[in-house]
Parts: C-alpha cells; structure tokens; sequence
C-alpha cells in the first residue's frame, strides 16, 4: 500500500484508522455510503435519460407521422378531445446543411442573392452581409503573420425561416444541398 496517496479501499481495509490523518471508521462508512450512493444515482439518471430520450423519439413518431396520417385518412385536420385538450395539425419545415453539401448550398445562397444567411467566423463572429469585411479582417492578420481559422455557417434557425419563406411564396429552392424535410405536426392545445 502507497502511504502517502492510499486508495478509499486500501483505507478502508486498514486496521489502525489513525495513520490515516485521524479518520474514524463512522466517517469512512459514511464516506463509502455516499460514495455508493453516487454511483448509483449516476446509474439511475444514465437510465431515465435513455428512457426520456426513447420516449421522446416516441412522441415524435406519433405527433410528426401516426397521429397527423390517421387524422388526414379520415379527413380531420383539428379534433377536441373530451379533456378539453385540441389537437390541431400544422405543417412544419426543417432544413439541414452537411458538411458534404455545405459548398454546393452554400454556393447556390450566394448565386441566387442570399449570401447575407452566411455567417463567416474569425475568431470573432461577422453578421450577414459581412463577408468582405471578414475577407479584409483574415488577410490582415494573415500579413502579419497569424494563422486565423475561418468558418462559415448559417445559423439552424436562420435557415428553417429562410425555407418555410422561400416555399411559402412559391420560390423554387434546391431540397438536396439544404436537406428540406416538410412535414405535418399534431399540435396539442389546452383551452
């Protein structure tokens, strides 16, 4: 047994408790309940968290796909519940950008006047409409010698809006590089 760092188990497996700054064996029973105790909390929220995330992937699948495809085969599109609650169905619209399709997205943004929805970074955030200023801002500290690294980005939010807005009033805009999912939501509501 190493003297000066001894281990919990090596303490508590000793016989004379004072060589170890005087620590009583109350103490290291307590010691070793809560530490017990930690770990097994830790199990335990390892578990509910699996079981929250499963659940929360249940309740996609039926407010995103059964709930709104059972509502529209039987011609419904808003339903009151006798608890009072209505469930009325939305349309939503998500978009993603990849890493794969990030230059073709990104370049169709610029051709087609949307550049503004990329943010270029510099170690200090630029805003829409701030490329050249970025552009300027890595070229500087390039001359003087520093390695910037420079990353580009259009906000999840930013992008949502931008689609629901682009389809919404008719404007044609690639699926593929923006990875558009539009789908229908059952929306519950408290009166």
């Amino acid at each position: 047994m190493n003297k000066e760092n001894p281990t919990f188990e090596e303490l508590i497996g000793e016989e004379n408790v004072e060589s170890f700054n005087e620590i009583n064996e109350g103490e290291l029973s307590l010691v070793s309940a809560l530490a017990n105790k930690q770990v097994q909390l830790a199990q335990e929220l390892a578990s509910l968290e699996e079981a929250v995330k499963a659940k929360k992937e249940e309740f996609r699948l039926t407010s995103e796909q059964e709930l709104p495809e059972a509502m529209q085969t039987a011609g419904l599109t808003e339903i009151v519940l006798s608890t009072g609650e209505k469930i009325t169905i939305s349309e939503f619209y998500n978009a993603h950008i990849s890493k794969a399709n990030q230059d073709t997205a990104y370049q169709w943004l610029i051709q087609n006047g949307h550049a503004g929805l990329i943010k270029n970074e510099v170690s200090l955030k630029f805003g829409r409409d701030e490329e050249r200023v970025a552009e300027e801002t890595v070229l500087a500290l390039k001359s003087r010698g520093l390695a910037p690294e420079v990353r580009q980005s259009v906000h999840p939010s930013t992008l949502k809006a931008f689609v629901k807005e682009q389809l919404t009033s008719g404007k044609d805009i690639p699926t593929e590089p923006f990875g558009i999912y539009i789908g229908s939501k059952a929306i519950i509501k408290k009166d």
